[in-house]
């Protein structure tokens, strides 16, 4: 295979919010490695999660098809995705050439053994066993779930954190590759997901700063809220959390980040060093964002920007940037253009199922546009997006949200009454996207509706959505939830 193909670097996250960057304008959050690629290449406001869940959203990642197409857009282990092994994205990109790597998190809807067709493949649960021996101890190492934001500093020594971890077997997967074909590198983390347990200076660096206060919108109260969104607050708030504390956690979240963005550091400048930045490209994504006290909530699993909209990052080789470095584009994107995009830079033809789309005329500035309209599913709730106008349909109750992306990005005040003829519209479109899917939840050619009310608030407090169920088969399965 001729060296003219460029090497490849992938990097997600998991849970990380599309605001929480240096480059978007956050306050207070320190990322200048992830801020370089953004002024190298093209950063992407208006980014997507078709699903915003870890399993469903990174499925779309290595298939290029949104999970409400393939049936399953909701977090469920033990939904199998039905697709030949030869059109997942590890297996493409090996078919084109390259010698594939894949360090850190997988969490896909397929068997937990499944590589994606990656010739490498190094998992996080070889870290998380190297901390419970350093540790001594089984489970969760910390003393909270994986999906509490109660902050706590971590035990284990900087050198078996996730996160540094990684970055150590990434560089030594660039080191000890061999040289005469070109590399896809997938290098993918599992901070700033919680638990919020780090270890020092990144536990305490943000405790002076000014951390933003929770978005909370003027459609918030029991009586105007969505059965669906009340219900995931309540069940997630188990222990509300007071200012004091939620600060603290807000604070420890923005360190993971940083963390994250100085071990990218020593790996780009390895790769620096090394002769092969230049001639590289970088995507940096996440899976989905983080709630982080926003509507009263946690974690994610909703169509709010705080958990729905991505962090998303493309820098091309050097000799590539010109004029358009720095560019910060508003087309409409989500995960599934994550595949057709590496099958293009690879340069071969992505399958024909994919829904996603190329991006590289968005980078090259030969485009302004991929898609009109984006859609999401997740858990019986809808999404369609046009670029200003974001429309949410819940299933459970048949509430109906606008809210307009441009004037309000925090999602804080719910436009639907004031502009029926809007709402209609983006119903319509909803409907033609349910038909085209075969969607369970179109019914008679209209939307179903539960006709469900908000329960007992302590009834929805004792489910266990904190993530202790899966501690004790972490190890096993695909990295936790």
């Amino acid at each position: 295979m001729p060296q003219s193909q460029p090497n490849i670097l992938f990097i997600t996250s998991d849970q990380h919010r599309g605001d929480t960057l240096g480059c978007a304008g956050h306050p207070c959050v320190r990322t200048p490695h992830l801020d370089r690629l953004a002024y190298e290449g093209v950063r992407f406001e208006n980014a997507y999660s078709d699903c915003p869940v870890c399993i469903p959203a990174r499925t779309t990642m290595i298939t290029g098809v949104k999970s409400s197409t393939y049936g399953c857009p909701e977090y469920a282990e033990r939904f199998r995705i039905q697709r030949a092994p030869e059109a997942f994205l590890g297996s493409l990109m090996t078919q084109a050439g390259y010698q594939t790597a894949l360090v850190g998190k997988r969490h896909w809807h397929t068997d937990t053994s499944f590589k994606a067709g990656f010739e490498t493949v190094i998992p996080i649960e070889r870290c998380k066993r190297e901390q419970q021996l350093h540790v001594r101890r089984d489970g969760y190492v910390f003393g909270i779930g994986a999906n509490e934001l109660h902050p706590t500093l971590s035990p284990i020594p900087p050198e078996l954190y996730g996160t540094d971890w990684i970055v150590d077997h990434c560089i030594e997967y660039v080191r000890e590759r061999e040289r005469n074909r070109p590399f896809f590198l997938w290098s993918s983390f599992i901070d700033p997901h919680p638990p919020f347990a780090i270890h020092e200076p990144f536990y305490s660096m943000y405790d002076n700063s000014p951390i933003p206060e929770p978005a909370i919108g003027t459609w918030e109260d029991a009586e105007t809220c969505p059965v669906a969104q009340f219900t995931h607050r309540t069940a997630y708030n188990s222990k509300p959390m007071g200012w004091d504390e939620l600060r603290k956690a807000r604070g420890v979240y923005y360190g993971m980040i940083t963390n994250m963005d100085h071990q990218l550091g020593r790996l780009f400048g390895y790769l620096q060093l090394h002769g092969l930045w230049d001639d590289l490209w970088v995507i940096y994504a996440s899976d989905h964002g983080e709630h982080l006290g926003d509507h009263y909530d946690i974690a994610k699993s909703s169509f709010y920007n705080s958990a729905a909209r991505l962090p998303f990052l493309i820098r091309p080789p050097r000799a590539l940037q010109q004029a358009n470095a720095g560019v910060v584009s508003d087309a409409l994107i989500e995960l599934a253009d994550l595949l057709p995009t590496f099958c293009r830079l690879t340069g071969i033809a992505a399958p024909e199922d994919v829904e996603g789309k190329d991006l590289v005329p968005l980078v090259m500035g030969e485009q302004r546009a991929v898609r009109d309209r984006l859609y999401g599913a997740i858990d019986a709730q809808h999404m369609v997006h046009d670029g200003r106008h974001k429309y949410i349909y819940f299933v459970r109750d048949g509430r109906e949200q606008l809210f307009d992306h441009v004037a309000d990005p925090n999602d804080l005040d719910d436009i639907a009454p004031a502009m029926p003829e809007k709402v209609r519209e983006m119903r319509q479109r909803l409907l033609e996207r349910l038909h085209a899917i075969n969607s369970p939840d179109l019914g008679n050619g209209t939307l179903r509706n539960k006709g469900e009310r908000v329960k007992d608030a302590q009834a929805v407090r004792r489910r266990n959505s904190l993530g202790w169920v899966c501690a004790g088969r972490s190890l096993e399965w695909g990295g936790g939830v």
